[in-house]
């Protein structure tokens, strides 16, 4: 017969013993090595099983009275192995909350509902070992307590008040983890953690605001995340009357057409908001993917109204009360000033690129700038095709797409002052994108013979469109691993083939 069946009939408390050993020694290497909530539920539950095993092996149940024993010795040992039970027990408990008692699938909201149900075995536990274990009666013990507990909750009266609050703002839901709120007060951010006493907001200058629960239990409070986290933003614009409203509305809504940092499902909106001899007042209404993007959006859609209204040759509106004070300077022949500037001209002024050029080269190249115009949808230049010419944007919105996982993706918002068709012009190399027309646009195209005289007498302009190269294709191999390879070409080297096709000494 094999040995352990003998072992086992003839000294089973030392098969018993042997058995729990194994059993503890497998559940400590779990909890050692093993950090998730299901491995330390299933480390404990061993533990509490091989000190079961242990003490009912021995006749001994630690959740009955026992009677006294004439061995101190003997009386202190199971009085420890039972009070090791009882904190194995709630240990257990304890895991168990951590590992299923989630709220809603999110854990960090579910911390003070664990602390609180964790709080509460723990305190069941105690009881139970100093009425099992010491023989105290629990009911003469609350009753002879009672003064010490209206003692204990005077003095922690503030600390009780915010971790009341908070149990009743969680049971609220009021907010979750994420959640961006403001406060009655102008204390306004994201929550990045909730506890017993307070509530950490990271502000928008990346300051984190603790607010006390039993504060913001009595404030009233905006969470601007919930039902959805997009948000809706509104920027007030004034023009001169120089045209119809329809028309500003028609400009205002390409002007938003051409943003990159906002939201266009569903589309922006444009309500004109007054009207009068002086000025054309409009609202424009735009969505945002969430609170933290609006400065950049704001100054985005700022940007491409002025593109836009510059290209149309319209003027903002001076502010009420001190439109006499700036005079307009007189313009035309019979002003004595400034003849005014054609459509090209206004483009060649504001565009950077051409920034190094003297007025009278600017004047030149703009007589020889041809406009093409595209309706909505239109395609503007195909992918692959060697574009001929530099083409600028006058007016309207145009979006380049790239082709990943055999899809169009859109790559970048143009409006008003942006360029593409520098890298078939200048190298010869074919588009890496389709541009399409998403309003009515109109562009102006600058070919290579008429740029050749410029580049020979202005050699600054090649390092110009070099740099501009270089952004453009970092900005294309950021969003594109198929022209990741071309990347490291850098802005000295494309001005240098820049000059070389075009014969321009440096």
């Amino acid at each position: 017969m094999p040995p352990w069946p003998a072992l086992i009939v003839d000294y089973p408390q030392t098969a018993v013993a042997i058995a729990a050993l194994v059993v503890a020694a497998g559940s400590l290497f779990v909890l050692a090595v093993r950090r998730g909530p299901m491995w330390r539920l299933a480390g404990r539950i061993g533990l509490l099983v091989a000190l079961s095993a242990m003490l009912l092996s021995h006749g001994i149940e630690p959740y009955r009275q026992r009677l006294p024993d004439e061995n101190i010795a003997r009386q202190l040992g199971i009085l420890l192995l039972e009070i090791l039970w009882w904190v194995a027990l709630a240990r257990v408990l304890v895991s168990v909350v951590d590992a299923f008692v989630i709220f809603e699938r999110r854990p960090n909201e579910s911390r003070l509902f664990q602390q609180l149900i964790a709080g509460l075995i723990y305190l069941g536990v105690a009881l139970a070992i100093i009425g099992d274990e010491f023989n105290v009666p629990i009911g003469a013990l609350f009753a002879t307590s009672g003064a010490v507990a209206i003692i204990a909750g005077l003095a922690l009266q503030s600390t009780l008040a915010d971790v009341f609050s908070g149990i009743a703002i969680s049971l609220g839901r009021s907010y979750r983890i994420g959640d961006w709120i403001i406060i009655d007060g102008g204390v306004e951010g994201r929550i990045i953690e909730t506890n017993w006493q307070a509530v950490h907001l990271l502000t928008a200058s990346h300051d984190v605001a603790i607010i006390p629960n039993s504060v913001l239990a009595k404030a009233k409070l905006v969470n601007v995340t919930t039902p959805e986290e997009m948000q809706v933003a509104t920027t007030l614009i004034r023009f001169e009357p120089s045209m119809s409203p329809a028309s500003f509305v028609d400009m205002s809504l390409q002007a938003l057409a051409s943003c990159n940092c906002i939201l266009h499902q569903p589309p922006p909106t444009v309500a004109v908001k007054s009207l009068s001899a002086s000025a054309i007042e409009l609202a424009v209404s735009y969505r945002i993917p969430n609170r933290s993007a609006g400065d950049d959006a704001r100054n985005e859609v700022f940007d491409r109204v002025y593109r836009h209204a510059v290209a149309a040759g319209l003027k903002f509106a001076q502010t009420p009360g001190v439109a006499g004070l700036f005079a307009p300077m007189p313009t035309g022949a019979d002003g004595g000033g400034a003849p005014p500037q054609s459509a090209p001209e206004r483009i060649l002024e504001k565009l950077p690129l051409f920034a190094s050029l003297t007025e009278e080269h600017k004047t030149v190249l703009a007589a020889k700038m041809r406009r093409r115009t595209f309706e909505r949808g239109e395609l503007v230049i195909e992918r692959g095709v060697v574009a001929q010419t530099l083409a600028i944007v006058e007016s309207g919105a145009l979006a380049l797409y790239q082709v990943r996982d055999a899809r169009e993706h859109e790559l970048v918002r143009l409006g008003p002052g942006d360029y593409f068709g520098e890298g078939g012009l200048l190298l010869g190399e074919p588009q890496r994108g389709t541009i399409r027309a998403l309003t009515h646009a109109s562009i102006y195209e600058i070919v290579a013979d008429d740029l050749r005289p410029i580049l020979v007498e202005r050699p600054g302009l090649s390092d110009a469109l070099g740099h501009a190269l270089a952004a453009r294709r970092a900005m294309q191999a950021a969003d594109d691993a198929a022209v990741s390879n071309h990347a490291d070409h850098s802005a000295r080297r494309l001005t240098d083939r820049i000059r070389q096709l075009f014969q321009v000494d440096a």
